[in-house]
């Protein structure tokens, strides 16, 4: 039997969304997100406050990435551990932390390295999640979207961000450093402050700003005296998951 004309126009347009999908295929890729959050060391078992903002936060940011294309899974009490971090963190674009955070002494080497604490369900003895573990982790691949909201992971000495692959440095508007943004506070950050900068860092982000922008407007919020925060990476990027290689205005 021959193929007809209709036969051979069938052949060509099956071969043709078949090439379609194949060039399609990394854009259709899952960007997997996590968002891990200490509820424990913050609950009323542990310091005697109702601190109802961390499991707040979580939300806010499982939102806030999903609505960023990425494929976003939450964590708190017993399930953000350490080995879960490590386990997770290979495969993440973006990533989301809420808990105690600081320049901490690693007694395996001497040496200090920022980090931030697990909840796995403990009031105090929590282990310790430093930056050199997440950098060996990573094994150099960067990331997307990094926010530490904790104390202290903003500051100038901060290991974290390389830990991520992400540059010590600000593209500002008209520059370009990859697809990448980090995120942290300087000093001893209140987690109300915390609560009301990230809720209208994600609102800004929604719309379709970019990064450095809904970092601008999240600044404009009324905070406690002495509130800061600091970024890394690129300033005009709208932040949705996925790796970008050239960034044609990004927004």
């Amino acid at each position: 039997m021959h193929a007809g004309p209709w036969t051979r126009r069938l052949a060509i347009l099956l071969l043709a969304a078949s090439l379609a999908a194949l060039a399609a295929g990394p854009a259709r890729a899952a960007y997997q997100a996590t968002v891990d959050s200490n509820t424990t060391a913050f609950s009323f078992n542990c310091i005697s406050i109702n601190d109802t903002y961390p499991a707040k936060m979580l939300a806010a940011a499982i939102a806030g990435y999903r609505n960023l294309g990425y494929a976003t899974t939450g964590y708190s009490g017993a399930q953000f551990t350490r080995s879960h971090v490590l386990a997770r963190t290979p495969y993440d674009w973006g990533y989301y932390v809420h808990s105690h955070g600081d320049h901490y002494y690693n007694p395996s080497d001497g040496k200090r390295y920022a980090g931030f604490k697990e909840d796995a369900g403990r009031c105090t003895g929590a282990a310790t999640v430093f930056s050199k573990d997440v950098k060996s982790a990573r094994q150099g691949r960067a990331s997307n979207l990094v926010i530490m909201s904790t104390c202290h992971l903003g500051e100038t000495n901060t290991t974290m961000p390389d830990a991520f692959a992400i540059p010590k440095t600000k593209a500002r508007t008209g520059a370009w450093a990859g697809p990448n943004f980090y995120l942290g506070y300087i000093g001893e950050a209140w987690d109300s402050d915390e609560f009301t900068f990230e809720t209208r860092f994600w609102s800004a982000l929604g719309p379709g700003w970019g990064v450095g922008e809904a970092y601008d407007i999240a600044k404009l919020g009324a905070f406690n005296p002495g509130f800061g925060a600091n970024w890394y990476g690129s300033y005009v990027w709208n932040g949705r998951a996925g790796p970008l290689p050239t960034c044609p205005a990004c927004l």
